[in-house]
C-alpha cells in the first residue's frame, strides 16, 4: 500500500464501522443462506474478530484476518481470553491466493475497506473463485444510496452499482437487504433483516440521506 492508502485505512478503521450487539442476527442471516450446518468461513478484514468470534458461537469453522497487525494482535488476546479456536492472521485483502488455497462455504466481508471507495473486480473474482458449491459470499457495506464520497473516504455505494458490478465479476446477488444496525426498540431487532424493513429503510434513507447497512449475499456462477 502507498502513503495515501495506508492514510485513508487508518481513516477508515477509525470513523468508518461500528459494531452492535444486534449483529447476531446478521450472522444468522448468513448461516441460513447455506446447506451446511458447520461451514466454513473466511472473515476477509475482520479487525479485532467480533463477527469471527460470533460466528464461531453459531458452529462455523473460522479463518479471519486483517491487513492491520494491531488488530490481529488485540483478535488473539481476544481469543485466548474466550477459549477460542478461530485462526487469525495478518494478510493482504488483496492477494488472498497468497494465503489460502482451500475453499470456503461463506467469504464475508463487513466494512472492507479495500472497497470503501471503488469496487475492485479483480479482487472480487478472487474471493468468489473461492466458495465452495452452495458457497455464498457476503458482502455488509454501509450507505445512504446517494453514490457520493464521505468526509471519512467512504462511497454511499448505490444498490444498483453493486448489483451490477456483482453481475460483471460472475456472481448473482441472491439476497439484498437495507437495514438500521442499531435498533433501538429491542423487539424489534430480530425483523431488521427483512423485506418489509428494507423497503421501509430504502425509504427513510432517499428521505433523510441517513446510511444503513447494505447486505449482499452472493453466489458465484462458476460452481
Amino acid at each position: 500500500m502507498n502513503a495515501f492508502e495506508k492514510i485513508r485505512l487508518k481513516l477508515i478503521l477509525k470513523l468508518g464501522f461500528k459494531y452492535y450487539d444486534e449483529d447476531k442476527y446478521l450472522i444468522q442471516t448468513c448461516l441460513r443462506s447455506v446447506k451446511n450446518k458447520n461451514p466454513k468461513v473466511l472473515d476477509v478484514g475482520c479487525g479485532t474478530g467480533y463477527h469471527a468470534f460470533m460466528f464461531e458461537k453459531y458452529g462455523a469453522d473460522v479463518i479471519a484476518f486483517d491487513y492491520d497487525e494491531s488488530k490481529v494482535k488485540q483478535a488473539n488476546e481476544n481469543k485466548a481470553e474466550r477459549n477460542s479456536k478461530v485462526k487469525f492472521l495478518i494478510a493482504d485483502g488483496r492477494y488472498p491466493e497468497k494465503y489460502f488455497t482451500e475453499k470456503f462455504d461463506i467469504v464475508f466481508m463487513a466494512g472492507f475497506s479495500l472497497f470503501a471507495i471503488d469496487l475492485d473486480k479483480e479482487v472480487m473474482r478472487k474471493y468468489l473463485s473461492m466458495l465452495n458449491e452452495g458457497g455464498r459470499l457476503v458482502m455488509v457495506h454501509n450507505s445512504n444510496l446517494t453514490g457520493l464520497v464521505r468526509k471519512t473516504a467512504w462511497r454511499n455505494h448505490k444498490k444498483e452499482e453493486v448489483f451490477s458490478f456483482f453481475e460483471n465479476v460472475g456472481g448473482k446477488v441472491e439476497k439484498f437487504y437495507f437495514y438500521d444496525r442499531h435498533i433501538t426498540v429491542k423487539i424489534l431487532r430480530r425483523f431488521a433483516i427483512t423485506n418489509m424493513s428494507t423497503r421501509m429503510h430504502i425509504l427513510i434513507s432517499k428521505i433523510t440521506k441517513l446510511p444503513c447497512a447494505m447486505l449482499f449475499i452472493v453466489s458465484s456462477n462458476n460452481q
